[in-house]
């Protein structure tokens, strides 16, 4: 289970393992505020809204495919849930740390670590 800051957005995941892929990308840096994201992709389906669906808001740019990225997250805190990219149709990016435990799950792996911060250890 997962939820945003206020709560409002409250969601189901299955995920494979309990484990983050951290992204580097300059966008996860500058959405998020960090030096990373923590994500998992999982098969669409496996995504479920279960409260607060109305109070999802979207936001697109293009990735480094060239093709859109659809950021949901929650309108009122903000909240990253789960980004969908329109090069991987059946696929979506969901915000591990949102989830109950995420806190407690290992980095197992790292995208875009070109884009790492000289600070940030790599794995």
């Amino acid at each position: 289970r997962g939820a945003c800051h206020c709560e409002t957005v409250k969601w189901t995941a299955k995920l494979e393992n309990a484990e983050h892929v951290l992204c580097h990308c300059s966008t996860c840096q500058k959405l998020g505020g960090g030096p990373y994201s923590c994500n998992q992709i999982v098969q669409r389906e496996n995504l479920t809204i279960v409260a607060g669906n109305e109070n999802v808001g979207v936001y697109d740019y293009k990735g480094a495919s060239g093709k859109f990225v659809h950021c949901y997250f929650c309108k009122t805190c903000t909240s990253h849930i789960y980004h969908h990219q329109d090069v991987m149709p059946d696929k979506i990016i969901v915000r591990t740390l949102l989830l109950e435990g995420g806190d407690k799950m290992p980095a197992t792996g790292e995208i875009f670590s070109e884009g790492r911060l000289a600070w940030v250890q790599e794995l």
